[in-house]
C-alpha cells in the first residue's frame, strides 16, 4: 500500500453558491478548499505525490465550480478545507487485450450541500478500460478527467443549476447519465424532472444496457399517461429484462394506452415470466383510481406486442 507521508499540500477551490430562490444575499459566495490527504496505489504501480497532484489539478481546473487554490489565495481565500483522498488500482487482465484502472476520489460533503447531495455525497469511483501500453499517467489522467466531470454533475444537479439536466442528459459519458437519471427518479417532484422524460425516452435505446434500463425506470416515475407512447416506441420487445422493466414502467404511467397494451400483454404472452410480469403491471393499473379498463373491443394496443 502506498501513502501519502504528508499531507498533500495543494487545495482546490470549489465555488458554491446557491440556486436561485433560496435567498442567498452574498454575490461572493464563500468558496470550499478541497485538499487531498491521502493517495493509495493498493500496492500496485504508483506516481509520485507530485505528479498525482498535477494530474487532479489539471481536470479540475476544465469544471466550473472548481479552480487552483494558488490563484484564488492571491486574491485571499476564504472557507475551510473540505478533506480528499484519492485511490487508484490496476485491475488483473483477464481479457489479454489490455488492463482496467479503478479510480476513486472522496470529497468530505460540505454542510450546506449535504443533504441534496444524498448519502453518495461526492464519493465518484469510474473504471477506465485501457486496450494496449500506454503510461500510467495517461491513464489516470483519463479517469480523473471522468471523475471531475462527475463531481461537477453532482454540484449541478444539488444546486438545480440551470439546464442543467438537459445537458447532463445528452452527455456521452455513462456514468454521467446513470447518475442523472438516478437524481430524476428520486427527485421526480421536481419541476424539471416531468419535463425531463421526453428527453429520457431516446437513452432507452442507449447501446449501454444499464441506461436503457435505467431510462425506463426513470420515466415511469417522472412521467405521466401521455408518455406511455414514448416507452412502446422504443422498447425492444425481443429483451425480455427491458420489457419486464417496461410492463413496471407502463402501469406507474397509467392511463388508457398503458391498460390497453398491458390487457393485450397479458393475454398473448407466451413465456410464462413474462405474462405473469405483463398480469402484474395491469392489475396495478386496474386498482389505480387514475383510469378504468378499456373493453378488450375498444381498443387495440399502440405497438403490436411479439
Amino acid at each position: 500500500m502506498v501513502r501519502c507521508k504528508h499531507l498533500v499540500g495543494f487545495a482546490l477551490v470549489l465555488g458554491i453558491g446557491l440556486p436561485f430562490g433560496m435567498g442567498c444575499s452574498d454575490p461572493d459566495p464563500q468558496p470550499f478548499h478541497l485538499q487531498l490527504i491521502s493517495i493509495d496505489a493498493h500496492g500496485g504501480p504508483a506516481l509520485s505525490e507530485d505528479r498525482v497532484q498535477s494530474i487532479l489539478r489539471r481536470s479540475l481546473e476544465g469544471s466550473p465550480s472548481f479552480s487552483p487554490a494558488e490563484r484564488d489565495q492571491r486574491s485571499g481565500a476564504r472557507g475551510h478545507a473540505l478533506i480528499a483522498a484519492l485511490e487508484y488500482r490496476e485491475l488483473p487482465d483477464t481479457t489479454k487485450r489490455g488492463r482496467d484502472l479503478m479510480v476513486r476520489l472522496h470529497v468530505e460533503s460540505p454542510k450546506e450541500l449535504a443533504e441534496r447531495l444524498g448519502d453518495a455525497g461526492l464519493d465518484v469511483t469510474v473504471l477506465v478500460e485501457i486496450e494496449g501500453q500506454t503510461e500510467l499517467a495517461a491513464d489516470l489522467q483519463r479517469a480523473t478527467d471522468r471523475l471531475a466531470a462527475i463531481l461537477q454533475a453532482r454540484v449541478d444537479l444539488a444546486l438545480g443549476s440551470e439546464g442543467a439536466v438537459e445537458r447532463l442528459l445528452r452527455s456521452s459519458d455513462p456514468d454521467r447519465l446513470l447518475l442523472t437519471l438516478e437524481w430524476l427518479r428520486d427527485h421526480g417532484e421536481q419541476p424539471q424532472a416531468r419535463v425531463a422524460a421526453a428527453v429520457v425516452a431516446p437513452l432507452i435505446n442507449h447501446p449501454d444496457d444499464r441506461v436503457g434500463l435505467l431510462a425506463i425506470e426513470t420515466i415511469g416515475q417522472i412521467g405521466g399517461p401521455e408518455h406511455v407512447s414514448l416507452v412502446l416506441e422504443r422498447i425492444r420487445l425481443a429483451d425480455g429484462t427491458q420489457v419486464s422493466h417496461a410492463y413496471d414502467a407502463i402501469a406507474r404511467l397509467g392511463g388508457p394506452d398503458a391498460a390497453g397494451f398491458l390487457e393485450f400483454a397479458a393475454r398473448n404472452e407466451d413465456e410464462p415470466g413474462r405474462r405473469a410480469a405483463a398480469q402484474r403491471a395491469l392489475r396495478r393499473v386496474a386498482d389505480s383510481d387514475r383510469v378504468e379498463l378499456p373493453r378488450r373491443s375498444d381498443r387495440s394496443p399502440t405497438r403490436g406486442h411479439r
